[in-house]
């Protein structure tokens, strides 16, 4: 979470664990240049912030810093789409997983028809009967 909002004895917490360990202190400063990243407002201020976190933290001695920003550096087109979309597919994956739990949950259903019951009941309706079956 953004440390503003931490209590104050949170905020003691966070900076023992950062004293007592180097890895969880290049972990969480990352963490923190990143949230600045993700607070662009343009796709050129984008860019710019996250080329400049790459270059920072790219051949960090932290082993999981470097493998972090190697898994960004090779969905960089990605990344930089998501921090200026406002659009996310949440919804699509939250419905997908409410069918595939129900067809686990039903152990094969006999009938088509049933199991498309279900799943309109369960998802509120939100789910359209597929015209070929």
């Amino acid at each position: 979470c953004d440390p503003a909002t931490l209590t104050e004895e949170e905020r003691g917490l966070v900076s023992q664990w950062l004293k007592e360990d180097k890895h969880v202190c290049h972990i969480y400063q990352s963490l923190q240049h990143i949230r600045y990243v993700f607070k662009a407002k343009t796709f050129i201020q984008a860019k710019r912030r996250f080329s400049d976190w790459i270059k920072r933290f790219q051949f960090h001695t932290c082993g999981a810093v470097s493998s972090i920003v190697k898994a960004f550096v090779s969905r960089e087109k990605a990344i930089l789409n998501t921090i200026l979309s406002t659009l996310s597919n949440g919804k699509m994956e939250g419905t997908n997983n409410k069918i595939k739990l129900i067809k686990r949950r039903g152990y094969g259903y006999r009938n088509n028809a049933h199991l498309f019951l279900r799943i309109r009941l369960e998802t509120g309706g939100k789910f359209v009967t597929p015209d070929f079956w």
